[in-house]
């Protein structure tokens, strides 16, 4: 069924006379697809079930997303809409952790969701989209824009998410340099160190955990690393199949020093999707993943000019692109440290950050 829609998608949007939305990704998005469904069948997986089709599911947001916010002040708008939300979420995210201050690592505040993974993931792309609004939009009423950054970033410190810490650091740095605030790099820096300092030590250790391969909650993660890459090596055309990363991961584990719930996933989303899919595979998810940046790059460009800067749709082009490229990167760094490609509810809303630029790309932008 995806590959119908999607196939009926390209048609749609190749349509130039009546259509002028492009969607770029579309080409590796369905070869991305077609690889999944081969690795699929040559680990015995079912490949029409709902795990193994659920992440290309979410993955055809991209073609509506463009849809959706196509008109004037749309974009803008639902920013602002998630923005009240996530600040909502934090706030019962902080009142969880006044509730409980003494909670360990794994039982972290959670928010409204299941997880502190998808919790923290979230309020990370959140932070990026706030900076890029904050930092780009043109009105004078952006003044709730620094209690709300701080309001999320205190939630977010407070899941104790080291990948997420990392990918709004990133992220934000990102949209500051795309903003051309070049002086706020350094204000950001300083900040950091502040916080740092300021913070409780709880917060100060697990950020020098991270540094420390000693640590437990490190030594795990380079087992779970080690055990991947060994995995790959044994499968490296098509991996194991989306669905059996778990159970074959166990054969290549390097100790038994952990339990088997450690394993469910690689804590990476290179070796995971490695690992499900093959190295074909992971070249190409990296060519849909870099062409969705590309594209919003050029979305960049083409709304970057000071002169073209006057209109409120490219300024809201360059709102949004400056968005998509932040929270791009904010996933990825993020993804060097977690398997955030496999949260559904992280991907909705990245989805929804790197599909809204292609509402401005035009034809000739997008050859």
């Amino acid at each position: 069924m995806a590959a119908v829609v999607v196939a009926a998608a390209w048609k749609w949007t190749s349509d130039r006379k009546e259509r002028s939305i492009q969607l770029p990704f579309l080409l590796p998005l369905g070869f991305f697809f077609g690889w999944t469904m081969v690795a699929a069948f040559a680990a015995g997986d079912n490949p029409v079930n709902r795990h193994t089709l659920g992440k290309f599911y979410l993955l055809l947001l991209l073609i509506l997303v463009p849809l959706v916010v196509r008109g004037a002040g749309r974009t803008l708008w639902i920013y602002r809409a998630a923005l009240s939300v996530a600040a909502v979420a934090a706030l019962w995210g902080l009142l969880q952790y006044m509730a409980d201050p003494g909670r360990d690592l794994m039982h972290r505040i959670t928010g409204f969701q299941s997880t502190w993974m998808n919790y923290a993931g979230q309020l990370m792309l959140v932070l990026v989209v706030l900076a890029a609004y904050a930092l780009l939009c043109q009105s004078h009423k952006r003044w709730w824009a620094l209690p709300l950054g701080l309001l999320i970033s205190a939630a977010l410190i407070l899941s104790y998410t080291r990948n997420a810490w990392l990918g709004a650091a990133v992220g934000i740095g990102v949209v500051i340099l795309l903003g051309r605030h070049l002086r706020l790099i350094a204000g950001m820096i300083a900040l950091l160190a502040l916080l740092y300092v300021v913070a409780p030590q709880s917060i100060q250790h697990r950020l020098r955990s991270g540094l420390n391969p000693e640590d437990p909650n490190t030594a795990n993660r380079f087992e779970v690393w080690q055990t991947s890459l060994r995995l790959i090596r044994a499968h490296p055309w098509v991996g194991v199949g989306p669905e059996s990363v778990w159970e074959e991961a166990l054969h290549y584990r390097g100790t038994r020093q952990y339990p088997d719930w450690l394993y469910q996933h690689m804590l990476n989303n290179f070796l995971q999707i490695a690992a499900e899919r093959g190295l074909p595979g992971l070249l190409l998810w990296l060519w849909f993943m870099g062409r969705l940046a590309w594209d919003a790059l050029r979305v960049y460009r083409q709304s970057g000019s000071q002169s073209q800067r006057e209109s409120d749709s490219t300024k809201e082009a360059l709102i949004s692109s400056t968005a998509a490229l932040g929270a791009w990167v904010a996933l990825m760094a993020a993804g060097m440290f977690e398997y955030n490609f496999g949260s559904s509810v992280v991907m909705i809303l990245f989805l929804f950050i790197v599909g809204a630029p292609y509402a401005f790309l035009d034809e000739k932008t997008a050859a």
